[in-house]
């Protein structure tokens, strides 16, 4: 008799420093207004966002594409825990790069003038996710280091 044993899920890992303190961070990280200003890769005109910050409220982020597009990720707060750390589960509709149910952890760790944040997002089902997901990741917190530092 044979036992199949489940891989482990595949899982990016992103770190950035913004030179802001985590309260600034946080908020820009959170809230809409500054949310349509960073999310999204460099392909991204335009981000609408829907949400209600708590734990079992939803998310929806639309984003309007310079090339027509229009892809959306949606996912529900699994734990909010203000300028300490954020999970909330991942679906969307990219055809390139389809996730659905994944799992995305956000943590700020102060650092007095600066802020760490590690975003890890796991439970891919196909390597050439991770990868684009790595890229939009990466793409996205060089935006937010700039939005973070000019929040009030």
């Amino acid at each position: 008799m044979s036992t199949a044993t489940k891989p482990e899920p595949l899982t990016l890992e992103v770190k950035k420093s913004v030179k802001a303190p985590v309260e600034r961070v946080y908020k820009a990280w959170v809230e809409p207004a500054h949310i349509s200003k960073w999310f999204g890769c460099g392909k991204v005109s335009d981000v609408r966002v829907v949400q209600d910050l708590r734990v079992g409220g939803e998310y929806r982020y639309e984003m309007h594409c310079n090339d027509g597009e229009v892809a959306v990720v949606s996912g529900t707060y699994k734990e909010v825990v203000p300028n300490k750390r954020l999970v909330y589960s991942w679906s969307n509709t990219s055809q390139e790069y389809p996730a659905q149910n994944t799992l995305v952890s956000v943590d700020f760790v102060s650092n007095g003038s600066t802020t760490e944040i590690t975003v890890r997002h796991t439970n891919f089902s196909l390597p050439i996710t991770v990868e684009g997901h790595t890229m939009g990741w990466s793409a996205a917190l060089n935006k937010f280091d700039e939005i973070a530092t000019q929040v009030l």
